[in-house]
């Protein structure tokens, strides 16, 4: 209030001052251009100047304001074609997670505008794999691409997962190779290829990529492990069960097996791959290697099912292998495994009498078929037939309902 009562008092005082000089004269103005001459009072010439200003600023004003209309206007249209957009899109990808592909599809496409347009084109995509149309799948990842610059990885990854859904797996090998040669170090990548070369079942590249993901620490050190060892696995497998000539060279199957780390040797989950192996080698009749890779993994596992092999193969020096268990089970309780197998050494070694007195500890521990069909074949060997008709007929009756038999 203050404010316009001091620009009303400041206007006042102007108008008095400008009367005053007025009423003093009213002056004299001449403008002479070529062969026009204007002729006029200094007071007019001021009248018509201040109003010929005045006129000029409020056609500048209306026009500015027709412009900021139209930009307004224009503003709005967009602001509201955004507003469709974006309920397009929202519909769109509820229609994706109820299932409706194709309903799906039609509103992400109608709604792909502005910089957000690759989602939709994304979400379009999976839409139409969803449903079937993997060639119309393939055109809209190729649009989702070329719509945003920088975008390669999330497509491309994007790609990938959709080809192994389809079982495109060496399209989708070759997709996840593109973005690791790009994105080295990527987690998401990695575990892609990862995942494709499973799929693949080339358990030789899941082994080759293994080491940069515990590198680039991409993955927990147990699940690695666990890959690792399943990995492993799965490759022993195919050469012992391949028909080839590889799952029956031994060299080759020794090569392999000594490129797994002892790390992985030593996990208890790798016991069942480690004696699926050895019998294998003990089927081609390669007992000393099989003896000398046993007592490797005895020294990390001393497992009822290892110990019962190793007493089955005849290494370069049977006395020593009758050491080494020996020395194995001196400082810990006899069970009924160790003691079979020390008899089934004792045998290898010619001592009959010790082998003797291990089976029979093994029997006081397991009333087991196994330790009577040594024992019998024992007795037999010293003409102990009574000892071991008893052993058969003991052994014959385990497991047997009781039936009246003739005398």
């Amino acid at each position: 209030m203050n404010t316009r009562l001091l620009i009303i008092t400041a206007l006042m005082l102007l108008g008095s001052v400008l009367g005053f000089f007025m009423q003093q004269g009213s002056g004299y103005i001449l403008i002479s251009f070529q062969h026009w001459v204007i002729e006029t009072s200094l007071w007019v010439f001021v009248t018509i100047l201040l109003t010929t200003m005045l006129a000029l600023y409020f056609t500048i004003g209306f026009v500015m304001g027709l412009l900021g209309s139209r930009r307004a206007l224009h503003n709005w249209r967009s602001h509201r074609g955004m507003t469709q957009s974006v309920n397009k899109t929202v519909k769109g990808l509820i229609a994706l997670a109820e299932g409706n592909w194709r309903q799906s599809e039609k509103l992400l496409i109608a709604g792909a505008q502005g910089n957000g347009k690759i989602i939709n084109y994304l979400a379009a995509a999976r839409a139409a794999h969803q449903a079937g149309d993997f060639e119309h799948s393939d055109e809209l990842m190729t649009q989702a691409s070329k719509s945003t610059k920088g975008a390669e990885l999330a497509v491309g990854l994007q790609q990938a997962r959709l080809q192994l859904e389809r079982k495109q797996y060496e399209q989708a090998l070759a997709t996840c190779l593109r973005l690791k040669q790009q994105f080295p170090k990527h987690q998401y990548v990695n575990k892609m290829l990862l995942k494709t070369y499973s799929a693949l079942e080339d358990w030789q590249g899941v082994i080759t990529l293994l080491p940069k993901l515990s590198k680039y620490k991409l993955l927990p050190s147990k699940q690695t492990l666990k890959i690792e060892i399943e990995a492993y696995g799965k490759q022993i497998e195919h050469l012992i069960r391949t028909r080839s000539s590889a799952g029956k060279d031994p060299k080759v199957l020794l090569d392999v097996w000594h490129s797994i780390p002892t790390r992985t040797i030593k996990q208890t989950d790798f016991i069942p791959l480690a004696q699926g192996f050895v019998e294998h080698l003990i089927n081609l009749g390669e007992h000393v290697a099989a003896e000398a890779e046993l007592r490797k993994l005895l020294s990390h596992h001393w497992h009822p099912e290892l110990i019962r092999l190793y007493g089955c193969v005849m290494g370069e020096n049977v006395e020593t292998q009758l050491g080494f268990v020996l020395d194995k089970v001196k400082n810990a309780p006899k069970d009924a495994v160790s003691l079979i197998t020390l008899g089934r050494l004792s045998l290898s070694n010619q001592l009959f009498d010790e082998a003797q007195m291990y089976f029979e500890q093994s029997l006081e521990l397991d009333n087991s078929v196994e330790i009577r069909g040594e024992l019998s074949r024992l007795y037999l060997a010293k003409d102990e037939t009574k000892k071991a008709l008893d052993m058969l007929r003991q052994g014959l009756g385990l497991g047997l309902p009781r039936l009246p038999l003739p005398i």
